[in-house]
């Protein structure tokens, strides 16, 4: 019945980012820093521990199989088109929550980060130019 709810590439798109959040937090999960004592560390651990399993179980309750990596094409895309949101974000207006914006700060800042997305953008499109396999 899943299956019914997602064509194909819907599939691999979900599976494709489900696998890449287990993965990063499960190497996020493994660093020596983060067995530290305290509430700080406990929470964060606690919370990694709930996303590894909520994603888990999302992969599960929808059929998309097991955590394994996908290829590198559909890892570079992903990671790419992730990043490419990200970036976007570092503009200069989007800074204003950190603090005053100098003037100047959007000619400077603006253009880089629309070309650092753009490139983003263009290596999720040359990924895909990638054998499958």
């Amino acid at each position: 019945m899943t299956q019914q709810l997602l064509n194909h590439n819907q599939r691999r798109r979900l599976s494709t980012n489900l696998v890449l959040l287990e993965n990063d937090l499960g190497a996020l999960s493994r660093l020596p820093e983060l067995g530290r004592t305290g509430s700080s560390y406990a929470r964060v651990r606690e919370l990694v521990a709930g996303i590894l399993q909520k994603a888990s179980t999302t992969r599960a309750t929808l059929d998309l199989g097991d955590a394994n990596l996908p290829s590198l094409r559909r890892r570079i895309a992903a990671v790419a088109e992730i990043w490419a949101v990200r970036v976007e974000d570092l503009v200069a207006r989007r800074l204003q929550g950190y603090g005053a914006v100098h003037p100047d700060l959007a000619r400077q800042l603006d253009p880089r980060i629309r070309e650092l997305a753009a490139m983003l953008e263009q290596l999720a499109d040359a990924a895909a130019a990638l054998p499958e396999g």
